[in-house]
């Protein structure tokens, strides 16, 4: 075994943040609309980034979770290296001794 090999999800989950941020702050714009309220473009950002603040949590939520799975994932690759390799020393052992 050569560790975990998948490659890192951090980059991904920034992308998606920002992603969600826009989309936060195009969904609180089209709300307001919808009610007939018209804001300035500063107004717009600062009502999406109020709105994305209230959910970032989340996202570093599952940042966090992603970051546990990944240390968890290499504890047991090496447990099993580790269990391999003993079991090959076992194997030739016996070998050696038949």
């Amino acid at each position: 075994m050569s560790g975990f090999s998948y490659p890192h999800t951090c980059p991904l989950i920034d992308k998606e943040i920002g992603r969600a941020k826009g989309d936060l702050t195009t969904y609180a714009r089209d709300l307001l609309r919808s009610y007939n309220i018209e804001i300035s473009g500063k107004e717009m950002l600062l009502a999406g980034e109020e709105l994305f603040s209230a959910l970032s949590d989340i996202f570093e939520k599952t940042r966090k979770t992603n970051e546990d799975i990944r240390t968890e994932a290499h504890k047991q690759i090496v447990a099993l290296e580790a269990e391999n390799m003993e079991l090959r020393a076992l194997l030739y052992c016996q070998r050696i001794a038949s």
